[in-house]
């Protein structure tokens, strides 16, 4: 069968069945049974199976349903331009045609020292790469807007989808064990990578492919059939060794984005619990957890860069240097086999076949090169797929499931009887002249995470004391508002509970804003303890990231709560004051992580925050309304461990019944008056007879 006398509709048939089966070959893989996509769903990392991320037929579904929320119809603006795309994509491959030719003419035209038909050859090159340029950046502009257009349209759905009927809340708080990770990243970054992703696999396939079509035509035009199917099986095998040390870019694609989601969580939760943050002076820790979460990027790209390395190192080797030697010896395959094509070829007319083959060769080299690159960003692109599908499913189970009921799990429900544990006020005993001995040790962790900042400079003074006390003190706010005027004579020694009433705005936490350090005292005088001595808590404690065992030593880390002698057993103790049923250590583990804002209800996130005041025992405590989630009982023995173990308690509430475990209210009336008497128990007695009837 002779290649050369072959009709043109079978060439061209054979030309688009090698291309098409050698795409298939670059793009295919083994088939594997294959997870339902709810089952890659839970795959997340919100659930308990990883997902498995790679090019096949989920990604390929995925990518047909998000297709049809980015190009609903076949006329929208967003498939215009990818009409405009490749058809400019068809027109470069025409005039790299043309150049092509060109350069094979004017090589012969300089060989046979033709200076005439040179100068027409290169004044054609010019003319020529004037529509080039103009064809090239047009390109990349209607590339830039196809993915801005893409981009738009699914952040419009998107958002319109969950800014619904309060599924922004739903997905985070009420989708059980399979919660969204990083929601913020996927809307946001996620959306973009994707739409720059799959915009360029598009013209990184696409033309590719019409080259590949085009310069294996124009091959065995000019060599013969041997010499493309020389090169095809060159690329095949270096397409088998490659895929030998390939690693799966969709993966690593989606690790690095959940990773980026990470570290800007960490940033969004340092700004938005910037002051509970502060009150516990928590900077050392979380400087810690930014720069784990940082240090996890880090490690994580550069393992991944690592080994893109060796793949493009035999990209460059396999593609571009050896594909090279290959070519070679393609071109000279036609003289070497003797064909009657080239037997009677004059110098000049080798020349030209020599430089035009040689850059058809190249140009076939790059577009089978980049079809093997493709592959690598259709990886890539998968993990973008996966995160941005995920957002849309998890938002379509929402909308339909979203409403319903929860699943009651089959468990013991809590009691609200508060049953103190054998030998608890022996541990507590215990704990009080542990904590007591190791006053300096404790001192010197939380001098070592301490602001770095300087003291105000005011006019008031501030003395250190094992007492407070404010005498001709204004509470003035930062916008310049006085909320509270002249406190004075206001003292309170250790062991003397306060109660802090009054109206919103009337300057309650204000104050301790201010005994904590966080705000100026704009004139008077102040004798405080430590900053260190004193603990705030507020109505929604703080949750740090991490593990269970962190939530009760925050600010401490695991190796300052080894330094001081404490064992997990010691936690569960104190743990187990403030929850008997020990619903907690029986439902985690303390190496447990989780988020733990949305996995511990009201109630538990209370009882952590005061097991923390419990464990760093701090002289005094400011409780704000941190005992509301908590039944009656256990709050009875909050404050009674608490003095107990010596702890003074400021409480801000408006609940009358904690009255009676104060000694003294303080009350703002909202007009910067205040007013700072004893508690009466006596005439409190009749309130507590009906409380406990």
């Amino acid at each position: 069968w002779n290649w050369q006398r072959a009709s043109s509709k079978t060439r061209y048939g054979i030309i688009a069945a090698v291309c098409i089966l050698m795409l298939r070959f670059l793009t295919g893989k083994k088939k594997r049974p294959q997870r339902s996509e709810r089952q890659q769903v839970k795959g997340a990392p919100g659930g308990k199976r990883k997902p498995r991320v790679r090019v096949d037929g989920v990604f390929f579904n995925r990518l047909k349903k998000i297709s049809h929320i980015a190009m609903p119809t076949w006329s929208c603006k967003e498939a215009q331009y990818l009409y405009i795309l490749t058809f400019l994509l068809i027109c470069r491959s025409a005039i790299s045609i043309a150049i092509t030719t060109l350069a094979g003419r004017n090589g012969q035209a300089l060989v046979a020292r033709k200076w005439k038909d040179f100068g027409v050859g290169v004044g054609l090159f010019f003319c020529t790469s004037i529509p080039a340029a103009i064809i090239n950046s047009t390109r990349k502009y209607i590339q830039a807007m196809l993915t801005l257009r893409i981009r738009m349209r699914l952040s419009h759905f998107v958002l319109q989808q969950y800014l619904k009927d309060m599924n922004f809340y739903k997905i985070t708080n009420c989708a059980g064990g399979e919660v969204l990770d990083n929601p913020d990243q996927r809307v946001t970054a996620d959306i973009q990578y994707f739409s720059e992703a799959i915009t360029e696999c598009w013209v990184e396939t696409f033309k590719p492919f019409l080259d590949v079509f085009l310069f294996t035509y124009q091959l065995s035009q000019m060599i013969g059939w041997q010499g493309p199917c020389f090169m095809y099986a060159y690329f095949v095998l270096s397409w088998f060794v490659k895929t030998k040390i390939m690693p799966s870019y969709g993966r690593l694609a989606t690790i690095e984005s959940q990773l980026e989601g990470n570290y800007r969580t960490a940033h969004n939760k340092l700004v938005e619990h910037a002051e509970e943050i502060a009150f516990y002076d928590g900077s050392r820790r979380e400087r810690g957890i930014v720069d784990n979460a940082l240090g996890a990027i880090h490690k994580f790209v550069a393992n991944s860069q690592a080994k893109r390395l060796w793949v493009n190192v035999a990209d460059q080797l396999m593609v571009k240097y050896w594909a090279s030697i290959a070519g070679y010896a393609v071109v000279c395959s036609p003289y070497m086999l003797d064909l009657p094509r080239v037997r009677n070829l004059t110098v000049e007319e080798a020349t030209r076949d020599y430089i035009t083959n040689a850059q058809y060769l190249g140009r076939l080299a790059g577009a089978v090169g980049d079809l093997v690159a493709v592959f690598n960003k259709l990886s890539a692109s998968a993990g973008y797929t996966h995160r941005v599908f995920e957002m849309l499913d998890r938002i379509k189970w929402v909308n339909e499931k979203g409403n319903q009921p929860f699943e009651v799990k089959e468990e013991g429900q809590e009691h609200e009887t508060y049953d103190e544990l054998i030998g608890m006020k022996e541990f507590l005993a215990s704990w009080k002249e542990r904590c007591d001995g190791q006053e300096t040790a404790r001192l010197t962790i939380l001098h070592d995470s301490s602001r770095d900042s300087q003291s105000f400079q005011t006019a008031a003074k501030i003395a250190e004391g094992s007492y407070i006390r404010l005498d001709n003190c204004d509470i003035v706010s930062p916008d310049g508002v006085v909320l509270v005027k002249q406190l004075n004579n206001f003292e309170v020694r250790p062991g003397m509970n306060v109660m802090v009433t009054g109206p919103n705005g009337s300057g309650k936490s204000s104050l301790f804003r201010i005994i904590g350090e966080l705000w100026p005292l704009n004139c008077g005088s102040m004798i405080k303890p430590k900053k260190e001595h004193i603990l705030f808590v507020p109505q929604r404690p703080y949750m740090v990231k991490g593990c269970l065992r962190d939530q009760i030593i925050y600010p401490h880390s695991h190796n300052d709560m080894k330094k001081l002698g404490i064992t997990d057993k010691d936690l569960a103790q104190l743990l187990a004051t403030v929850d008997p049923v020990q619903k907690i250590t029986n439902t985690w583990g303390w190496d447990d992580e989780a988020d733990w804002f949305t996995a511990f209800s009201g109630g538990q996130k209370q009882r952590v925050a005061m097991a923390r005041v419990f464990y760093h025992k701090p002289r005094f405590a400011i409780l704000d309304e941190c005992t509301s989630a908590v039944s009656v009982e256990v709050e009875d023995a909050i404050y009674q461990i608490a003095k107990d173990l010596g702890i003074t308690i400021f409480t801000v509430s408006h609940r009358a019944a904690l009255k009676r475990h104060h000694d003294h209210v303080l009350s703002f009336d909202g007009r910067g008056k205040w007013s700072f008497s004893a508690v009466d128990h006596e005439k409190d007695s009749d309130f507590k007879g009906a409380f406990a009837t």
